[in-house]
């Protein structure tokens, strides 16, 4: 594989011990931000359609736990981004909203009747959507005041909620600095020319107003930063990568363009795929992008994600990967998950709201977690925690035989150095983070 030259003057060599054809038939629309949803539903059995039958096993599933994350969801947004495949629909008449928020504070209290949230400790609680901001700010005072009310007596709880530029406005930002100690915002980016590709409202001077402005008043800000964009130069996304920089953003995750089948922008790259980078150059503005950050103090904490000093962790995704936290999930088309167990909520919001309506869990399929899915699970969650994966917890788990597996599995990375052993951990090598994803869809791949 010959080394490549972007930007202008830097060898990429780093790569050069992956076989030849590695990057072959890898492309944007292949690739893959890997969830415990990739794990829970490949391989057999097949997710169960769910029925009453099986409520006790969902509750059983909390027995053994004194810790949770909880997600609320907001299914709504302003505009349409021309990349996002997360479930998200237009913005409802007030009175379906409501039901929608109402629904879901109730599906919280019949988890909470039976197997006793109140009693536990959340570690976060995550308002996410779609935009939860774009709401009047009467309704979120109301869920938030619900929500921090009934799980926020830790006082180390991570309260996040995400939102975008263009709903930040003065009566809300007052109500999120009483609650939030984590703001994440939805930049993408501060190029006005991948703004609109992105189909984004806002432009990169009002993100930046924005930014300085709110930065002062929490504990931690995040923007998401994405990059592998058609028509995106290196050039400009590291342009954008040190304004982030520049004005001090506390918490930045880059992440790489993941190509779905619904968003708009799966038509420019049917129309135009050589628009679309191979996987050097994204793995190039990965590697650049590390650099610069790193330079002006920034510490890669999860993989993707950099954190100044004085963030001490980003704690939802610690809970939820590294120590495999049960996640529970309020609203239309979640995933609720752990260690042991995924299920998956009702999709439609009418008929979600129907069903806690009517009394009854609002859960459209059960996934067995066979061990080899718990395996890769546990896998999935430490590499993507920039943690390292130990053997002896895999044979305590799961035995000598999963362990002997796992090995022969994972043998080729061991080969090529992208996993790296040392006694009894095992870890991706720096130099190799950007490809994590593609080397766990391939461990994936494997279960049975």
């Amino acid at each position: 594989m010959n080394a490549r030259i972007s930007p202008e003057g830097t060898s990429y060599n780093f790569y050069n011990t992956l076989p030849p054809d590695y990057f072959n038939d890898k492309n944007s629309v292949k690739y893959r931000f890997t969830t415990f949803k990739d794990v829970a539903l490949s391989g057999t059995p097949r997710p169960i359609p769910y029925e009453d039958s099986y409520q006790d096993e969902i509750l059983g599933y909390y027995g053994n736990y004194k810790d949770y994350t909880l997600y609320v969801h907001f299914p709504w947004c302003l505009e349409h981004c021309s990349y996002c495949h997360y479930y998200h629909g237009p913005m409802l008449k007030s009175q379906e909203i409501e039901r929608l928020m109402a629904a879901e504070r109730q599906h919280f209290k019949m988890l909470d009747e039976v197997v006793d949230l109140s009693a536990k400790n959340v570690r976060s609680i995550y308002f996410g959507g779609g935009t939860p901001t774009v709401i009047p700010a009467d309704l979120l005072a109301e869920a938030f005041e619900f929500y921090s009310g009934r799980s926020g007596k830790n006082e180390e709880c991570e309260f996040c909620v995400e939102t975008s530029i263009n709903t930040l406005r003065p009566p809300k930002i007052a109500l999120l600095k009483k609650y939030v100690n984590r703001l994440s915002v939805g930049v993408q980016s501060f190029n006005d020319k991948i703004l609109k590709i992105l189909e984004r409202q806002h432009t990169g001077a009002q993100a930046v107003e924005m930014l300085q402005e709110i930065i002062p008043h929490f504990d931690n800000v995040n923007i998401d930063l994405v990059y592998g964009l058609c028509d995106q130069a290196i050039e400009d996304w590291l342009e954008t990568v040190q304004i982030a920089i520049d004005i001090k953003v506390p918490s930045i995750n880059i992440y790489r363009l993941d190509l779905r089948e619904k968003p708009n922008i799966i038509r420019t790259y049917r129309e135009s795929p050589e628009k679309f980078p191979d996987e050097i150059l994204p793995w190039c503005m990965y590697n650049e992008a590390k650099k610069i950050l790193e330079k002006a103090g920034y510490r890669e904490n999860l993989i993707g994600w950099f954190l100044l000093p004085q963030v001490k962790d980003t704690i939802v995704y610690r809970e939820r990967w590294e120590k495999q936290t049960p996640c529970i999930a309020l609203g239309p088309g979640l995933h609720n998950f752990a260690a042991d167990h995924f299920y998956e909520t009702i999709q439609e919001h009418h008929n979600y709201c129907t069903a806690v309506e009517n009394g009854t869990f609002p859960i459209k399929h059960i996934a067995r977690m066979t061990p080899d899915r718990q395996l890769v699970g546990y896998v999935l969650s430490q590499l993507k925690s920039n943690s390292p994966v130990y053997k002896s917890v895999i044979e305590q788990r799961f035995g000598s035989e999963h362990l002997d597996s796992f090995m022969d599995r994972i043998s080729n990375y061991l080969q090529w150095n992208v996993l790296t052993q040392s006694g009894d951990k095992i870890e991706i090598a720096k130099e190799y983070h950007y490809i994590l994803e593609w080397v766990l869809q391939e461990l994936i791949s494997t279960i049975p």
